[in-house]
C-alpha cells in the first residue's frame, strides 16, 4: 500500500498508481507468500494432528491472502474507488 500511495502522490492518477505499485511489489509479496506456505506446509508432515491442522490452515490462509486478496481484491477495489482511496489522512 505504501508503494501505491507513493505513486499516487507522485502522479495523481489513481489507476496508474495501483498498476505501478502492484507491479513493483508483486514479486516480493508472492515470494514471501511462497516461503510461508512452504514452511507451514511442512507442518503437515508432523506426527501431531493439531500441528498438521494448523499447518494446513495457515498455509491455505496465506495462499488465499496472497493470491485472491492482495493480488485481486485490493487492487480492483482501489481501481474502482479512485481518489476516494486517499481521503484519510487529509
Amino acid at each position: 500500500m505504501s508503494r501505491v500511495r507513493e505513486e499516487y502522490v507522485r502522479t495523481g492518477d489513481s489507476h496508474r498508481s495501483v498498476v505501478d505499485g502492484l507491479a513493483g511489489t508483486a514479486r516480493v509479496i508472492t515470494s514471501a507468500a511462497l516461503i510461508m506456505v512452504s514452511v507451514f506446509g511442512a507442518f503437515v508432515f508432523a506426527n501431531d494432528v493439531e500441528l498438521e491442522m494448523f499447518g494446513l490452515g495457515l498455509a491455505a490462509a496465506v495462499a488465499i491472502d496472497a493470491t485472491i486478496v492482495r493480488m485481486v481484491l485490493v487492487p480492483s477495489t482501489m481501481a474502482l474507488l479512485g481518489a476516494a482511496n486517499w481521503w484519510l489522512p487529509g
